[in-house]
């Protein structure tokens, strides 16, 4: 059966400059391992622009609150430099043909830049060939487009702002290491296959863990809670002896958790992203972590690149926000840094 197609279109136009502050600070975490390092500041709009801009905002979807976070806080931003947002978004984080349709009809209608989180890197190569033939430029956000791919269809670099991937999951695959000791086997839920993060989080985890602990299953989940419940339960039931799960995002994890209870297993999970249900997780003492990204960040510094490009600047190819390991120790600061982007 088909999906129906829901495209959510926030528009947010503004009246008046607000205030707020561009880049909020995330609290530190006192035991984490050290976060990865900013490759090179994006562009910072510090004043609002001289003539209406109008900036097309495309999310991976909405039915994600780390993407809800992404899409407020540059909303956020959006007030605050006197610009006018256009978010839409597919249905679901495999809705490749219906951002497709989003960011070609953006184009059509003229908008000045677009920002998008991409489902697919194959699938965007026409829209992007449309953009730069249209003179549009696009902030490529979290998910990296295949550089590779760019580049053999003759197309100018798409600059990239989002997490290093690898070395968060590098992050949690060293804390993993802490947990267990050092010893034991343990299983890998990964996101979509050949979307470059869900590899990067994979391999970043592996590396840190290999020799050490043993990796008995590893199994495609796509982002999804359901799913990630639905491979846990078969891989719990193929290898009743693993002591921990490592899933790509938290809805994995929440899934996988709730395989683990019903199964009556103490097995420790790891995500990543820090959603709020992963978080209040982590406070009952259900999940043992989470690898906080910064959506906020993400969202923030794409209004901002996209108003430094419209202008005739230029800014790095690459741009990576940081990470950051959320446990019980640190997560209530964590739930306060994110509350303002509610």
């Amino acid at each position: 059966m088909k999906n129906i197609v829901k495209i959510f279109a926030f528009v947010v136009v503004v009246t008046m400059v607000f205030a707020i502050a561009g880049c909020a600070t995330a609290p530190v975490a006192t035991e984490a391992p050290a976060a990865a390092a900013v490759a090179t500041d994006a562009p910072v709009a510090t004043d609002a622009p001289a003539k209406e801009i109008t900036i097309g905002f495309i999310p991976m979807t909405l039915e994600n609150e780390y993407f809800i976070t992404m899409v407020n806080a540059a909303k956020q931003e959006a007030e605050k430099m006197g610009v006018t947002l256009i978010v839409q978004a597919g249905t679901s984080h495999g809705s490749a043909e219906e951002q497709l349709q989003i960011i070609e009809t953006m184009i059509t209608n003229k908008v000045d830049a677009i920002c998008i989180v991409p489902s697919s890197s194959e699938s965007l190569m026409p829209a992007l060939k449309m953009a730069e033939e249209a003179g549009i430029p696009v902030i490529n956000l979290d998910t990296k487009i295949d550089a590779d791919l760019v580049a053999s269809n003759g197309l100018k670099v798409v600059p990239f702002i989002g997490t290093n991937n690898y070395d968060g999951a590098k992050i949690a695959g060293e804390y993993a290491l802490t947990l267990t000791g050092g010893a034991g086997k343990v299983a890998i839920l990964t996101g979509i296959a050949g979307q470059q993060n869900a590899a990067d989080r994979r391999n970043g985890f592996f590396d840190a863990i290999d020799g050490k602990l043993e990796v008995v299953a590893e199994q495609s989940a796509d982002w999804e809670v359901e799913k990630g419940y639905n491979a846990a339960q078969n891989i719990i039931t193929a290898n009743p002896e693993i002591v921990m799960i490592f899933a790509g995002n938290d809805n994995m994890a929440l899934g996988a958790y709730r395989a683990a209870k019903e199964a009556g297993k103490e097995i420790t999970v790891i995500g990543y992203d820090a959603v709020s249900d992963a978080l209040t997780s982590i406070q009952n003492g259900e999940m043992s972590a989470t690898i906080a990204q910064f959506p906020a960040e993400m969202g923030i510094q794409g209004v901002d690149a996209a108003i430094a490009l419209i202008n005739g600047g230029t800014m790095p190819d690459e741009t990576f926000t940081k990470t950051e390991l959320i446990t019980i120790d640190n997560v209530a600061d964590f739930v306060t840094y994110l509350a303002q982007f509610k």
